[in-house]
């Protein structure tokens, strides 16, 4: 998000908060549903998905970002913000990933818990601008911290069924695990090892699996590049033989697929697991299963054996 928008999105937040002022006493501090449970609302896919696998039956689990928008560019409608105050648990990404959320916490009711995930992950530093890489879920040793921390959170407020998340927790762990060891063999041995994507989402995959990282574009997706970016892309496509161009699902494929054209190598999608889209959800993708077509589709793209 630019300043510009963000200065915008402040000005939204002050008057939505004025409004939840007088309409928050009116409301239940559960934000209550027909299934009556307690509600922890959350911001990027991941957090959804492991605070599913977490919370099993005894939680609802809002998502704010709407599944098939780019995360990247969302804000809070009005409606949304009061779905977050009137939750027991906001889960955001953090680490710069949701400039709104900044915004938003310090205004929350104390009856809302707030936990920034950045802060119980591991985070990459960000080469080019500073900062940090917000897309730490792909390395999936993170995606083991957060559902460990999730377990612990939902147990500090729910100690009854502390039991259920912990047993919960361990069975997701184990699936993660065996995930990550499934990507350890699968790209252990690649004639290349070069990632090139349109948009710099793939930082700690390519990390976590020796890989190198070389994308058009920065950390946020509605950046520009420069003429002289995308010449030397393609340079190091032809110089190096790399086949296989990435573009993010959700984000516009353009600078992937003029780069396609320039170098006669195939544009294809992957999917950095920021959002799912409305097929996806529908079809019942998981992050396992979204990470193992993944794998499949880098294994083949880097020639591996």
């Amino acid at each position: 998000m630019d300043k510009k928008r963000l200065a915008v999105f402040g000005v939204m937040l002050i008057a939505v908060i004025i409004g939840l002022a007088l309409l928050l006493p009116k409301m239940d501090k559960k934000f209550p549903t027909q299934s009556g449970k307690p509600i922890v609302a959350v911001s990027t896919f991941p957090l959804y998905e492991a605070s599913r696998a977490v919370a099993g039956e005894t939680l609802e689990i809002r998502p704010i970002v709407p599944f098939g928008s780019d995360a990247h560019m969302f804000s809070p409608n009005p409606v949304q913000i009061a779905e977050i105050s009137g939750a027991a648990l906001f889960l955001y990404n953090g680490a710069g990933f949701e400039t709104w959320a900044q915004s938003l916490k310090n205004t929350l009711p104390q009856t809302t818990k707030v936990i920034d995930m950045s802060a119980h992950v591991t985070l990459l530093k960000d080469k080019d601008h500073g900062g940090y890489d917000p897309h730490y879920w792909l390395n999936i040793d993170n995606m083991i911290k957060m559902t460990q921390t999730i377990e612990h959170e939902f147990s500090a407020l729910f100690p009854n069924n502390a039991r259920i998340y912990h047993q919960n927790a361990l069975l997701y762990v184990a699936k993660l695990q065996n995930l990550k060891s499934d990507y350890q063999a699968g790209l252990q041995e690649c004639k290349n090892r070069t990632l090139i994507s349109n948009h710099n989402a793939f930082g700690y995959l390519a990390y976590a699996n020796r890989l190198q990282n070389v994308s058009v574009i920065g950390l946020s997706s509605d950046e520009q590049p420069s003429a002289n970016t995308i010449a030397q892309v393609a340079t190091l496509i032809k110089n190096h033989g790399i086949k296989t161009i990435f573009f993010e699902e959700l984000v516009n494929d353009n600078i992937s697929q003029t780069l396609a054209k320039e170098t006669g190598a195939t544009a294809q999608s992957l999917q950095p697991l920021e959002n799912i889209s409305e097929n996806e959800l529908k079809s019942h993708q998981t992050y396992e299963s979204i990470m193992r077509s993944n794998l499949a589709k880098l294994t083949q793209a880097m020639e591996c054996r």
